[in-house]
């Protein structure tokens, strides 16, 4: 396991436990995480995942922005997602992530379709940790656990790991926004889950 791989496990575990506190911190720290991560992925071949961290380098410039708006306003509260846009979310993860599968595969990607699908979905719970929307959480837990088999698979002991607590740490971010009522959201929102 190479520094470079630790310290990406390192910022990106922190990003994580910042995102769950909400604290707007989060996200440059997620930049350094996900500048680290790209060498990585690439040099794993996993080419999907490399793309990724570039994309999330954007959305976390928006989600910062986002966020810093929130906080400045001095409200931040927690959405709920409709069925509506969990089927938007399912149909276009699944669309973007084979087909990123398929393009990958030309180029003698490792475990490409794999790679598209949870590339896609991150992409898009990154967009739903932006926007606050309590669900995300849920979709980072199917993902996580989605990933570990992959890094397991590509012998990334340190993102083994990282992945690990990723999946301890979205339940723990699942239920302390779940739990979260100082922001004013919708009393509702506790009894829904």
């Amino acid at each position: 396991m190479s520094l470079l791989e630790w310290g990406a496990v390192l910022f990106n575990i922190l990003y994580v436990i910042l995102a769950a506190r909400r604290h707007v911190a989060c996200w440059p720290v997620g930049m350094i995480g996900v500048f680290l991560a790209f060498f990585v992925y690439t040099s794993a071949r996993l080419y999907s995942d490399a793309t990724l961290q570039v994309v999330y380098l954007i959305l976390s410039i928006y989600g910062w922005r986002q966020w810093s708006k929130s906080v400045d306003s001095g409200h931040m509260p927690i959405k709920r997602m409709s069925v509506a846009l969990h089927g938007q979310i399912l149909g276009i993860g699944l669309l973007w992530g084979l087909s990123m599968g398929w393009f990958w595969s030309l180029f003698q990607a490792a475990l490409p379709f794999i790679d598209g699908l949870t590339t896609s979905f991150s992409l898009l719970t990154t967009w739903l940790v932006a926007r606050r929307y309590l669900e995300n959480w849920l979709y980072w837990i199917v993902i996580d656990i989605v990933c570990i088999g992959v890094y397991i698979d590509r012998q990334i002991d340190a993102f083994v790991y990282l992945f690990i607590i990723y999946t301890l740490l979205a339940i723990w971010g699942w239920w302390r926004w779940r739990n979260d009522d100082d922001d004013g959201s919708d009393p509702q929102l506790k009894a829904s889950f």
